[in-house]
């Protein structure tokens, strides 16, 4: 990777298009082949190979890079908005895509010694599962990982898989949790097992990973105690500090949230358009209107599942704002962090209203399966029950922040102010 600025070069991924300047612009350019594709891709449980390339060729797959590694260094609202606009053709492609850039952009921040081990032509891919399901044991030649990782979406276009891990001692005690990192292929100890069989968001791909007693350099293993310290060392330091890029100061907790609500955002928005551009043509069977648009029922239902969708943004560039905002000037609170929360799981709860809205106006003929609403609304109803999108815990989590009572949340051990 180099710092120099990229040339467009569509027959090579190695450097970032300049193209990239404009993600979301790109992102809907790619909208069509999407479409046309995500059936065949619910079908396969991945983005198909020419979305995949496509993507690669646009180098969206690089946006969050930072300019250290060669990238534009993206606000994490456009990042958020380059993966909702592709979740308006394939929710369960822009879920994968949203990981995967954020996760091989998160290793491309990370110390040479983990960099050079992943980059070495510049289009490898990273998934990860933040669930310690793994344990590395120190060895003479690093650790010896074991585990095995249920939810690994876009593994199947992944090169590396950063995977969490219990971190034991020479006796097998656990010492701390952190990320082991693995090769994903030409690992006779590494398999992915097809387990991700939903009726939703399918195309994620988000099988399972199984590692067998594999032995990864000591540098592949990232105990969360020595992440803290060499964190706190770089704040220590008006050097280092001097170098930090904003991607650096974006807190752990509030991020995972963000990244995954993104598709669902597109899913709704996508059903929406769909429904708006339906409704002038479509007859309301045994009522006396001309059309859909001509009853004002459904023209209200319409407006209140816009007013959701927009309810649902709104409070997705709040919490970005924290994150991109003032998080570049202070560390975030604990509070703040509940509250982003809050606002993803509220933002999930409007979204998912107005899908049933959206499909109540659209009538039976919506749920055909050739119907591309169908396919969005199993999306938007999977994707919004993963536990870091649930609403009632986000709510009672801001409820407990409000109180000053304890977090029930496992990554934010404090939500005080």
């Amino acid at each position: 990777m180099n710092s120099e600025k990229p040339v467009h070069n569509p027959q090579s991924a190695h450097v970032i298009p300049e193209a990239a300047a404009e993600p979301v612009a790109l992102a809907r350019s790619l909208r069509p082949l999407l479409s046309a594709q995500a059936a065949q891709a619910e079908a396969l449980g991945q983005a198909t190979p020419e979305v995949a390339q496509a993507l690669r060729e646009a180098g969206l797959f690089k946006l969050m890079f930072p300019k250290r590694a060669g990238g534009v260094g993206h606000r994490l609202v456009t990042h958020i908005s380059t993966v909702a606009e592709l979740g308006k053709a394939c929710a369960g492609t822009a879920w994968a895509f949203g990981l995967l850039s954020s996760v091989t952009a998160s290793v491309a921040s990370m110390p040479p010694a983990v960099k050079t081990a992943v980059f070495k032509t510049g289009d490898e891919l990273v998934c990860s599962v933040a669930a310690p399901t793994g344990t590395a044991t120190p060895c003479a030649d690093g650790y010896v990982v074991t585990g095995s990782w249920g939810y690994a979406s876009g593994c199947m276009h992944a090169d590396f898989g950063l995977m969490g891990v219990r971190v034991l001692d020479a006796h097998g005690q656990a010492v701390d949790a952190g990320f082991a990192l693995l090769p994903l292929k030409g690992s006779a100890q590494v398999r992915i097992e097809p387990t991700w069989q939903v009726c939703g968001v399918a195309a994620s791909g988000s099988n399972t990973v199984v590692a067998q007693e594999v032995v990864v350099p000591a540098a592949h293993v990232l105990p969360f105690a020595k992440m803290r310290e060499q964190a706190q060392r770089a704040a220590a330091d008006p050097a280092v500090a001097a170098t930090l890029e904003p991607r650096d100061r974006w807190p752990m907790a509030p991020l995972f949230p963000l990244v995954v609500l993104s598709p669902m955002l597109g899913a709704a928005s996508g059903m929406l358009e769909l429904v708006l551009q339906g409704m002038p043509k479509r007859a309301v069977i045994g009522w006396q209107f001309g059309s859909q648009q001509d009853s004002q029922v459904m023209v209200g239902q319409v407006g209140q599942a816009a007013m959701e969708i927009d309810g649902a943004w709104l409070q997705i560039r709040r919490a970005a704002g924290m994150l991109d905002g003032t998080a570049q000037e202070r560390p975030l609170t604990g509070f703040e962090m509940a509250r982003i929360q809050a606002d993803c799981g509220q933002a999930m709860a409007l979204l998912r209203q107005a899908g049933e809205r959206l499909m109540e106006v659209a009538g039976p003929a919506a749920f055909a399966l050739g119907n591309p609403l169908q396919r969005l609304w199993r999306d938007l109803n999977l994707g919004s029950r993963h536990t870091a999108l649930q609403s009632r815990l986000s709510h009672e989590l801001y409820g407990r922040a409000l109180l000053g009572q304890p977090s029930s949340l496992a990554l934010l051990p404090s939500i005080a102010a």
